[in-house]
């Protein structure tokens, strides 16, 4: 009796067995399909499935980028703030100035430059 249920209950999806296979929907494409650009659904599928793990990878990545990044520049304020007194929101020190970043690191590099003994035995020679 229960394998007559079985049967009657399991009858219905034998019916429609094309569902199973819809035309056109399978691997096997017609050519017209293919020529038009039609993919199947395994290739929509492990495409899907590919962009879904690189978006994932790189989703964590840049969270660890980001947390890495935050570290760096609480570490950076802490020592700016408790050793060097400086505060960025302070408009006293920090006001507009004409000189670029590159007249920055020029100035930078040749006070550090003519610091150097052999810079400076060379000039009082």
């Amino acid at each position: 009796m229960r394998k007559l249920a079985l049967v009657l209950a399991l009858l219905p999806f034998a019916a429609c067995s094309n569902l199973v296979n819809w035309e056109g929907q399978g691997a096997g494409l017609t050519r017209e399909q293919k020529q038009r650009g039609i993919k199947d659904v395994a290739a929509l599928a492990n495409k899907y499935e590919t962009e879904t793990f690189f978006r994932n990878v790189r989703r964590r990545s840049d969270g660890r980028n980001n947390a890495f990044g935050r570290d760096l520049m609480a570490i950076s304020d802490f020592i700016d703030r408790h050793f060097w007194n400086y505060n960025p929101n302070d408009p006293y020190v920090n006001y507009p100035s004409n000189t670029t970043k590159l007249e920055h690191i020029g100035r930078f590099g040749l006070m550090t430059a003519s610091s150097m003994p052999l810079v400076d035995e060379v000039v009082n020679r």
